[in-house]
């Protein structure tokens, strides 16, 4: 069968749904080879992303037009559908919110992701101007696919009540983690990653975009409510999102010092390394779709402590620890019973591990290819 995808997200972004669906690709590359893979693009890859086409043995499709903004949108939005069908492709999958206008009239069947609808349940997160763009493009996706993947059950719930989709056209598939965060990094490269970043011997991590919703503040509150001696070095890596200077200036408002890092360079390659050199992972965000760090600190090997309720749960299973996500003296609490060498954490990196391999890329994309058959021979979605 010939499978469409939008590919823009993975050959030109390099976190969150650049992941989401360069791990989708590639395993239904593993797991299903005698399907060709044809990627839609309104940009050529980025260089880092250059080979991935050759790597899926798939196809890639540019627009012939690409010579402005304007243009490129224009193809991805209204006219894709078209060329969709003269490549007589069998299903189109939008793997980032959306499918082009034209493809219904094709007859082509779709399929759409759905990660969140993060804008609809926070809209102080978004400006206006993208709170109606995402309305207008992703809301008409979701109506018309012929079914929806949504990445959580959260998402799914969401999509009900705020879209009014039917339960039956949705199906819950989590994404694929990265196998690099499961593979043991030998003890010189993880030397070599906190040299490199300068980091402590032992820390707590967060990992995720420096911004508001992220909620990377309470964790220094928490740190602050603790004495020196209770809790290890905090350690935050992101890209900065727009509270990098906020953050400098609570560490420095509540003499935190040198009991806090915030490093906004470490690289992909880097990452795993970082994560396993980790003592316990925090994830104290108000509002995700999945949550997908906390499977990779898992994979890792590493305890979680999380934002409780939604989606967070579904990423960190039963041997996570949960907080309110705005109480810093529940964090403080939670992270001072967790001492470095307790039982506790032994078994929450256990279950942990045992947890993470339902996320494993060959689970993940067969749970997919059974949403492509089932849409295929217009069956239940399940």
């Amino acid at each position: 069968m010939r499978i469409g995808f939008d590919a823009i997200r993975a050959l030109r972004n390099t976190t969150g749904l650049g992941n989401y669906a360069r791990g989708v690709l590639r395993g239904l590359h593993t797991m299903a080879p005698q399907h060709a893979l044809h990627l839609y693009s309104p940009k050529p890859p980025e260089n880092q992303f250059r080979d991935l086409p050759a790597e899926l043995d798939a196809g890639l499709h540019l627009p012939e037009d690409s010579g402005t903004p304007l243009a490129r949108a224009t193809w991805r939005t209204f006219r894709l559908g078209r060329a969709v069908a003269r490549d007589r492709i069998a299903l189109y999958h939008g793997l980032t919110h959306e499918i082009p206008r034209d493809l219904p009239k094709t007859g082509i069947p779709s399929v759409v992701t759905f990660a969140d609808l993060i804008y609809e349940r926070h809209p102080g997160y978004f400006t206006r101007f993208d709170r109606w763009s995402y309305r207008w493009r992703y809301r008409w996706s979701a109506r018309h696919a012929t079914a929806i993947v949504a990445i959580s059950d959260q998402t799914r719930k969401d999509l009900i009540e705020r879209y009014r989709i039917e339960e039956n056209r949705i199906a819950v598939v989590p994404p694929a983690r990265d196998p690099a965060f499961s593979e043991v990094v030998s003890g010189a490269a993880k030397a070599a990653a906190q040299a490199k970043y300068d980091l402590p011997p032992e820390y707590l991590l967060s990992v995720g975009t420096l911004e508001p919703r992220k909620n990377q503040r309470i964790l220094l509150q928490a740190i602050a409510a603790l004495r020196e001696s209770e809790a290890l070095r905090l350690v935050l890596v992101g890209r900065d999102g727009g509270s990098l200077n906020e953050l400098h200036a609570l560490r420095q408002q509540l003499g935190l010092g040198h009991r806090v890092v915030i490093r906004t360079d470490v690289t992909a390659a880097d990452l795993p390394a970082v994560m396993q050199n980790a003592a316990v992972f925090l994830y104290p965000s108000i509002a995700e779709g999945f949550g997908m760090p906390i499977v990779e600190a898992l994979s890792a090997g590493v305890p979680v402590i999380a934002a409780a309720g939604g989606c967070l749960v579904e990423a960190g299973g039963p041997g996570s620890r949960y907080v309110a996500a705005r109480d810093a003296g529940q964090w403080a609490a939670v992270i001072a019973d967790l001492a470095p060498d307790s039982a506790a954490l032994a078994q929450m990196r256990t279950t942990g591990l045992e947890y993470a391999m339902e996320f494993d890329s060959a689970r993940v994309a067969a749970r997919l290819l059974g949403v492509y058959d089932a849409v295929m021979a217009n069956a239940a979605i399940s």
